[in-house]
């Protein structure tokens, strides 16, 4: 770790803040250019530990694939009820990355480029924008370690948003003895599916090895939810499929928003908001990984070039109106939630499905999507009622916050 300067002689080309995965990227990416830049990476954590991992599908030849550390051609969708569906495309794989390959595949990118330091155990607050000595525009970064200046800022730190649904996540890798039932060569995507009017509920499965799997379990619900609630049903899942007393390897959780009402904006010149807080996830299915890749290395080749920092770019409209309209029908529908994600897993052909999960859907893939869901309440959902979904849902908490 480099001690953030209280003071510096010149102003940094550019301040990251945020060291998490999409901070981490960018400084990895510029780091890998042929660019010259003074860069400092500023975060508050005073180190990165295994609390998290990302998973996507992909191709076999990527350049993150030394970092995989597990994949699988299968991914399965099941309800409680029974009903299932496992899907396979092939050339495609499921690929799972642990978050401490990941932030070493990063950290040991960025110890490569003297010119990118780390600035861990140090907060960032203020941001205003300043005058430099040379006359140009800049921004004063106030941290704990005193005041920064730079000519530009990316900032990645997590924001509060109002979404139309939360994706509340609480997950344990566990050691089970071989005593959870899985398909190797295969993912459980949504397993243990159920939905009543509190929303969505599922079990989320990546088996690791014969004894290994990570199991997470994951509500959709209109406001946040405690993760310590999450993270007792979670355990009411494990217990509930005889790993109650699985022994836990690590923890990951958290809760991502889907269908955000307010669009990412920088909060003056000379700043990019990026990561979730730019806009990195996918409304309606929380996934991000990859959206970061593709921006942080857009980043880096526009930084190289002496271009401002690019935003993530905005959901195409067809996607954004489709996201939309399925995450309020399942604000209407919560007890339906269920029936809606297994009408897709069953009758939409998987290669289909997969483009529209991951940004690639032709307008025959959006019709095979439209087709196999209910006609009339996703008709019913095609005004826009986000304001008032998301404010009914604001109310019922105050509500419940005043008995």
């Amino acid at each position: 770790m480099t001690a953030l300067p209280l003071v510096t002689d010149e102003p940094y080309d550019l301040v990251i803040l945020g060291a998490g995965c999409a901070g981490l990227s960018l400084a990895a990416r510029m780091a890998q250019g042929d660019g010259d830049l003074r860069v400092a990476v500023i975060d508050p954590r005073t180190d990165h530990g295994d609390d998290r991992s990302w998973s996507f599908w992909h191709h076999d030849h990527h350049e993150l694939r030394s970092i995989v550390a597990h994949e699988w051609s299968g991914w399965t969708y099941r309800g409680l009820d029974g009903r299932a569906a496992t899907h396979r495309v092939p050339g495609v794989t499921y690929q799972y990355i642990r978050g401490i390959d990941f932030y070493r595949w990063a950290l040991d990118a960025i110890a490569t480029d003297p010119r990118i330091t780390l600035h861990l155990g140090v907060g960032a607050h203020e941001l205003a924008g300043v005058t430099l000595d040379d006359g140009g525009d800049g921004v004063r970064v106030t941290t704990d370690a005193g005041p920064v200046l730079a000519r530009r800022v990316v900032d990645t730190r997590p924001q509060r948003t109002r979404a139309l649904l939360y994706q509340c996540f609480s997950g344990v890798e566990i050691e089970h003895g071989g005593r959870l039932a899985t398909d190797a060569d295969a993912v459980g995507l949504m397993t243990r599916m159920r939905s009543g009017a509190e929303g969505l509920g599922f079990v989320y499965v990546l088996p690791l090895s014969s004894t290994r799997a990570l199991v997470e379990w994951t509500r959709f619900s209109p406001t946040p939810l405690p993760l310590d609630e999450v993270a007792a049903e979670r355990d009411a899942e494990l217990a509930a499929l005889g790993l109650g007393d699985a022994v836990v390897v690590r923890e990951e959780q958290g809760i991502l928003p889907m269908g955000r009402l307010d669009a990412p904006t920088a909060p003056l010149a000379g700043v990019a908001l990026a990561g979730n807080a730019g806009g990195a996830l996918r409304d309606a299915s929380g996934y991000a990984f990859l959206r970061i890749q593709r921006w942080a290395t857009r980043c880096a080749a526009a930084l190289a070039r002496g271009e401002a920092p690019p935003a993530h770019p905005r959901e195409p409209w067809v996607r954004r109106q489709m996201d939309r309209i399925f995450l309020q029908a399942l604000r209407a529908h919560p007890e339906r939630s269920a029936d809606y994600f297994l009408a897709m897993a069953t009758r939409v052909p998987p290669r289909r499905l997969l483009r529209f999960l991951t940004d690639r859907a032709s307008a025959g893939d959006l019709a095979s999507i439209i087709l196999s869901l209910p006609l009339l309440p996703f008709l019913a959902q095609l005004p826009d009622r986000r304001e008032r979904l998301v404010a009914a849902a604001s109310a019922a908490v105050a509500q419940r916050v005043a008995r």
